[in-house]
């Protein structure tokens, strides 16, 4: 009967240690509450040191980092058979440390707790909107080097081929949609910026900041890149149908001022 009922014990904190522990991988730095069900004097509370081990009472040193919960609670367990008759061994992890992702650029600023393997893709899809963000300036670091990764491509277009495995410590530099803005200036309802996207045109930029007004010339419309040169645009002729070609694609950065009649 005792067997029995410590073999259902067994069965049930493995289970618990599955399910609230599941894929997490320990990182040095971590704090881990190491319990013995029965024997509170070879429990406690241990942090994984800078070389990736803790230290146990009898058992000594035993390699900590990049292990499951699960799995150290097995090594655990089998190291304890020497000291223990049929030891029941849990490990939970208390505080996660260097199990980090850090998010930063301007865009968005934020700490990451990585509770298990991770991808670029789950990531972004937890940041909420990037409506502010400039995924095609976004880069990824690890150990000093920039990783190869299109964050556009991944999260617009769904490129799976782009998506990639984070590791601990990988920051990750996400800068804001300022340098991606087309500005709407003269005779226009709303004058403002708005966000650049790909395949943005003229009439796009001034319908979206309300349209023209009652003294604007359609026909009078200029558009200035970064590079400062000034293109006139008749816009009377896109509205009217006639010239649909004049409706030219915006860059990033670009002025859009549509001139006022005086009379």
């Amino acid at each position: 009967m005792k067997r029995i009922f410590i073999c259902f014990l067994s069965i049930f904190f493995s289970l618990v240690g599955f399910s609230t522990a599941a894929d997490y991988l320990i990182g040095k730095g971590d704090v881990l509450e190491v319990s013995v069900w029965g024997v509170p004097e070879m429990s406690r509370s241990v942090i994984v040191r800078p070389d990736g081990k803790i230290t146990l009472p009898a058992v000594g040193d035993i390699q900590a980092d990049r292990t499951t919960p699960s799995d150290l609670s097995k090594v655990i367990t089998q190291q304890m058979k020497e000291f223990i008759k049929q030891p029941i061994v849990t490990v939970s992890v208390e505080q996660i440390i260097n199990n980090r992702v850090y998010i930063t650029g301007g865009g968005i600023s934020r700490v990451f707790d990585m509770t298990k393997e991770t991808t670029l893709l789950k990531l972004l899809s937890e940041l909420g909107d990037l409506a502010g963000v400039d995924l095609r300036r976004a880069y990824l670091s690890r150990n000093n080097e920039k990783i190869s990764a299109d964050f556009y491509s991944l999260y617009f277009d769904g490129d799976m081929s782009r998506d990639i495995e984070l590791r601990a410590e990988d920051i990750i530099f996400i800068p804001s949609n300022r340098l991606n803005l087309i500005y709407v200036m003269g005779a226009i309802v709303t004058p403002q910026n708005l966000q650049f996207y790909e395949g943005m045109k003229v009439m796009d930029a001034i319908l979206a900041a309300g349209g023209f007004t009652e003294f604007a010339k359609e026909g009078s419309v200029y558009v200035i890149g970064k590079d400062k040169k000034k293109r006139k645009i008749d816009l009377k002729q896109v509205t009217r149908g006639k010239d649909i070609g004049a409706n030219v694609s915006l860059l990033p950065g670009d002025y859009v001022i549509v001139e006022e009649s005086i009379f």
